[in-house]
This record gives C-alpha cells, sequence and structure tokens, in this order.
C-alpha cells in the first residue's frame, strides 16, 4: 500500500467518524494493520456500537470505497460510500436524526434596506 492509499483511508475514515459523531454513535476506530500486498487492504476497521452489546464493522478501502457489515458478519445492501452508510445509520436512530436545523443564507434577499 502506497503512500497516497493510505491518504485516501484516513480520509474516508475521518468522514466516517464525522458522520458517526453527528449522528450521536458511540465508535471505536482499531489500530492500523501490518500492510499487506493481498486481501483487504483497509488498515483500520471502525466498529460502531448500535446498541444491545451489537457492533456493526464498518470497512473502508483505497479506491474509495465504504462498507459496512451487521454484527452476524452479513454485508449491509446498499451501504457502499460514507453518505450511504450515514442514510443507513439515521434511519436506525430514528426520525430526529434526519432534522436539521437550517440557517438562512447570509447575504439573503429578505432584508431591505
Amino acid at each position: 500500500m502506497n503512500k497516497a492509499h493510505r491518504q485516501v483511508i484516513a480520509e474516508k475514515i475521518s468522514s466516517t467518524v464525522r458522520a458517526l459523531e453527528l449522528l450521536g454513535f458511540d465508535y471505536e476506530v482499531t489500530a492500523p494493520k501490518n500492510k499487506r500486498e493481498k486481501g483487504n487492504k483497509s488498515p483500520r476497521v471502525i466498529y460502531v456500537d448500535i446498541g444491545e452489546s451489537r457492533r456493526l464493522r464498518v470497512y473502508n478501502s483505497a479506491r474509495g470505497d465504504t462498507w459496512a457489515n451487521l454484527p452476524n458478519g452479513e454485508p449491509i445492501a446498499g451501504v457502499g460510500s460514507v453518505e450511504e452508510l450515514y442514510e443507513y445509520l439515521a434511519e436506525m436512530k430514528g426520525p430526529r436524526a434526519n432534522a436539521t436545523k437550517r440557517r438562512p443564507a447570509s447575504g439573503s434577499k429578505g432584508r431591505s434596506g
């Protein structure tokens, strides 16, 4: 794994962690593994606590893909990016996770002057 691959994975891990923090999930990022020439080149796994002593496993690849497995090891269909993982976890968290407060844009046309 070269330096560029590690940079892509580091960016994906940070994006995944930001999404988990926005949704309020507890998580753990494992320590880097030794580099391997074959097989899964993702050096870290992110474990996400989803309640009742259950944890999802989230992986990020050097190609920029993100995927997750359920606690039983089954892949989660439809999760292939950080955005799709966020949507999946937001649905799991409930309707309050999807609610966002929108602020008026600065310089909006609504001001009179």
